[in-house]
């Protein structure tokens, strides 16, 4: 199930509310469901490539429930917000909502099925630290895995089973790539597990042709940009580095990583807020 807030902003919103944006969770969803023409980077040269990996979950989406978005500061019902109740389902992503609707999900969610809730935060105001530490208690009394990635590429295996489970059948998270090199290039990049928007794949076809040296890097930060990543480029205070960038950097490390199991080493930029994240 896909919880998030968004839709028509007022021109003049109540000043004691808080406004959503849902950039991010419209494109999540639009590459969970392979949506036709979502990536259209490659424009009139643009072969379907997307379209070998089997990409559309659309069956595996139960619900998808959009909140408005522009909420109070406080709010006096948070569960009656939600309806009272969850439609069935196993796996909860909450995407940019309100922080009282995250602190009443857990309970609403383990009533629903669901054995783990996924907030990824895309910009520094998204989930604070209190709440993030509220919502694992709750879940660790249910029995449920949660996971908090900033940003949401940053979410890897270990935390919990069934988050291992999520990232496992829709391949998405912490990003993976499998290389086959020709002389002194790159003959083919395979995509293992891509950002969750899809970024990947983009960043994938482009690396056709890419030299097997640092200037690598060039490759990725033009088709990761270009795509584009819409992650905040606030500096996020947890990290000491904007969230766009740490997706950047992610991509970077992926290539790194795919070259070196590839047999090449090559050192890619890098940051030491990478070493600071936490699910």
């Amino acid at each position: 199930m896909l919880l998030y807030c968004g839709g028509a902003v007022p021109a003049h919103p109540d000043p004691f509310s808080v406004t959503f944006d849902d950039a991010f969770a419209e494109r999540f969803l639009r590459h969970l469901v392979n949506e036709e023409g979502y990536c259209n980077g490659c424009g009139a040269l643009c072969d379907h490539c997307r379209d070998t990996y089997g990409i559309d979950f659309t069956p595996d989406i139960a619900h998808v429930m959009q909140l408005p978005s522009v909420l109070p500061y406080y709010l006096d019902d948070p569960t009656g917000l939600l309806g009272g109740e969850l439609p069935p389902h196993e796996a909860t992503v909450a995407v940019n909502v309100h922080q009282e609707v995250l602190l009443a999900l857990p309970e609403l969610a383990f009533r629903a099925g669901s054995r783990v809730i996924i907030a990824p935060s895309e910009a520094p105001g998204w989930v604070s630290r209190w709440v993030r530490g509220e919502v694992r208690k709750a879940c660790r009394r249910l029995g449920m895995g949660c996971a908090f990635p900033k940003p949401f590429c940053s979410l890897t295996p270990g935390i919990h089973p069934a988050v291992d489970e999520f990232m496992e059948h829709f391949r998405i998270g912490y990003p993976r790539l499998r290389l086959e090199l020709g002389e002194g290039y790159i003959k083919e990049a395979r995509v293992l597990r891509s950002a969750p928007c899809g970024n990947t794949y983009y960043v994938a076809f482009n690396l056709k042709g890419a030299p097997l040296d640092a200037s690598v890097a060039e490759v990725v930060a033009k088709y990761w940009h270009s795509f584009p990543c819409v992650a905040s480029m606030e500096v996020d205070r947890e990290l000491g580095e904007t969230i766009l960038h740490i997706g950047g950097f992610m991509h970077y490390r992926a290539v790194q990583e795919a070259l070196a199991e590839a047999g090449v080493e090559v050192e890619l930029p890098s940051s030491p807020a990478l070493a600071r994240i936490s699910a």
